[in-house]
């Protein structure tokens, strides 16, 4: 076979193709003057996804419940406390405010009166048990696989071609071609 027979039969397989496609005739005048892409579908024989790792946070938050104690009423401390200001307050009153030794002395006596009472009467021992939720939050790092796209080889004319993907496509992939004549009418 000749260069130029080899020739003839490219573009008339162009030209054939163009017009199976149906746009050789598209701008109404009979020339084929179409510049964009045509679509055609391509059989699919590979998709393998394009993966990446990622280290993701995923706080948790715990929660347990505590028993704590705490002490009903006043107690030891707080009842001696409120002894001691009530008779500081006497000493005070009894003295005229011009007797500092008669506050203190007062002071004192009321302390010791409500420490000794607050004992007697089991101020020690008078704790309130309560039950308290206690949380903290607590970090899991782990590392998450994420799909980025599909590498897919797909086979158009008897050739192999590979394009990348958003998408998971099926059996078949459509894709752009641009058929123009060679040589003379086109380019």
């Amino acid at each position: 076979m000749t260069v130029q027979a080899v020739k003839a039969i490219s573009v008339l397989g162009a030209v054939a193709a163009t017009l199976a496609t149906g746009n050789a005739f598209a701008d109404g005048r009979g020339y084929g003057h179409h510049y964009g892409p045509d679509y055609v579908f391509a059989r699919v024989v590979d998709v393998d996804p394009v993966v990446r790792y990622v280290t993701v946070d995923r706080p948790e938050q715990r929660c347990w419940n505590e028993t704590v104690a705490r002490p009903a009423g006043l107690g030891v401390a707080g009842q001696t406390a409120a002894g001691g200001f009530i008779g500081a307050t006497i000493g005070h009153i009894l003295g005229h405010g011009d007797a500092p030794g008669l506050t203190v002395a007062g002071a004192a006596a009321g302390a010791a009166i409500a420490h000794e009472n607050a004992i007697r009467n089991g101020a020690v021992v008078d704790t309130r048990r309560d039950v308290v939720q206690r949380c903290e939050t607590v970090s899991h790092p782990f590392t998450e696989r994420q799909v980025d796209g599909y590498r897919v080889t797909y086979v158009l004319d008897g050739r192999r071609y590979t394009t990348h993907t958003d998408y998971r496509p099926g059996d078949r992939i459509q894709v752009p071609v641009n058929v123009r004549p060679v040589g003379r009418w086109g380019g």
